[in-house]
């Protein structure tokens, strides 16, 4: 039992597929991948081998989708074929389990999507956590995980306070980038796809998936490889106004940029973002529905920022949604643990906006 990953610097650059997507070396699942170390030799020859581990269980069948897979299967159909066409995943009759038996079955589920129509619109969620201690998550070695270490959002607001001592009298931007399907951008270990798989039993289909899903616990991770790459371009990007490069934050696939309204400072950091982005994951991964016009009020990460008032803000939706969770968990008779998991990721929001509130979540 071998490792996904191969061997040399993380910053090196990293191949491309077919469509132009990045291949990133996958961090080590327990299971049976080949050694993709470079040196061709088996474990215990190597003299720096990785470390072993237990493979994933056999299956002895298939484990049932989410219900809400079934009663959106319109839905879970449009998404497998939208990945299809874009090469991001390949369908196959479920009779290939005959002759690849180490296919690694994961449930389907849908999620309503916030911006359409729950019977037509939604999202595609890979339960990799199911089953609980026999999972494609719960084998994952997090040890071997890229570690994620994004900046708190204090960050911006420091940032529009220094723009408005610099610049007294004038507006203070700020504007947010978004990369389209962050985590579709990287691919995981070819040695190590047959353990991404789902299945339709309404079609006798199993879908195997050749881009980090969106589920599996390592995605953040392997994804803030390219994330921290379009930053770091795009931050080492400046003007006679910004000698050491222009301000920008990011968390995960979001990109946030601040700057006074200065000549055309906009216009130029704006472009920069998009280079950037294009240059590391190509044409298609600017989001240019997720790219806001520059303004003094801006929702980010889910809070407001007011340029003008100098505030941060919950948004009166989550106000009003956190004042209703709150009493309801605490006059609640009981509460499963699924449930108290989505409270606390409910109320995150709080301790942003409420320090004295971390101690409780």
């Amino acid at each position: 039992m071998q490792s996904c990953l191969t061997s040399g610097p993380v910053a090196r650059a990293q191949p491309r597929t077919a469509n132009g997507n990045v291949e990133v070396d996958t961090p080590r699942v327990r299971g049976d991948c080949q050694q993709a170390d470079g040196s061709g030799l088996p474990p215990e020859q190597n003299p720096h081998p990785h470390r072993t581990a237990a493979s994933l269980p056999r299956q002895a069948s298939f484990p049932r989708n989410h219900p809400s897979a079934s009663a959106h299967l319109g839905v879970l159909r449009a998404n497998i074929r939208k990945e299809q066409d874009l090469f991001r995943c390949i369908v196959v009759d479920a009779d290939i389990i005959d002759v690849w038996s180490e296919l690694f079955i994961s449930p389907f589920g849908i999620v309503d999507n916030r911006d359409g129509e729950p019977r037509v619109v939604g999202r595609v969620i890979h339960g990799l956590s199911f089953p609980e201690d026999n999972s494609v998550n719960s084998n994952t070695d997090p040890s071997e995980l890229p570690r994620i270490a994004f900046e708190h959002c204090s960050s911006v607001a420091r940032e529009i306070l220094r723009c408005k001592r610099k610049y007294p009298g004038r507006d203070v931007m700020v504007m947010t980038g978004d990369v389209a399907s962050a985590y579709r951008n990287a691919c995981p270990h070819r040695e190590c796809v047959y353990m991404f798989a789902g299945y339709i039993p309404e079609d006798n289909a199993i879908v195997i998936d050749m881009f980090t899903a969106f589920g599996w616990t390592g995605s953040a991770g392997t994804y803030s490889i390219l994330g921290g790459a379009v930053a770091f371009i795009h931050g080492s990007t400046g003007d006679g106004h910004h000698p050491f490069g222009f301000y920008n934050y990011h968390w995960v696939d979001d990109l946030i940029n601040v700057t006074a309204d200065v000549g055309s400072r906009c216009a130029d950091i704006e472009w920069s973002l998009r280079h950037a982005m294009t240059s590391v994951m190509g044409l298609t991964a600017v989001n240019n529905h997720k790219f806001t016009s520059w303004s003094t009020r801006q929702k980010i990460l889910g809070i407001i920022f007011d340029t003008k008032c100098c505030t941060v803000a919950m948004p009166d939706s989550k106000i009003n949604k956190a004042q209703q969770l709150v009493p309801r968990a605490f006059h609640a008779s009981s509460l499963s643990h699924s449930s108290f998991r989505s409270l606390l990721g409910s109320l995150r929001h709080v301790t942003t906006c409420v320090r004295p509130a971390q101690v409780f979540l």
